[in-house]
């Protein structure tokens, strides 16, 4: 994977989500284990999907939704 911490902030996502391979996510967790600032942004996105997901469609604004939506859609591996 030759990780470097720019290869790492790219697969947290997939990470959370477990589904990384074995082999690379063994190797992220090696890093994580050596390096507090990925670790730290892996708590900061950890945390802020999960209060995402706890918001529903009208707590949030109709121009913030839109942005979400575009965000999720462009990352995710599945319609």
């Amino acid at each position: 994977m030759g990780c470097g911490c720019g290869s790492v902030v790219k697969l947290l996502a997939d990470y959370l989500e477990q589904q990384l391979r074995p082999d690379v996510r063994a190797e992220l967790e090696a890093h994580l284990e050596k390096c507090p600032r990925c670790l730290s942004q892996l708590r900061t996105y950890k945390s802020t999907v999960s209060m995402l997901r706890s918001l529903s469609d009208e707590e949030l604004p109709p121009e913030l939704r839109l942005t979400v939506k575009s965000f999720i859609d462009a990352r995710c591996h599945h319609n």
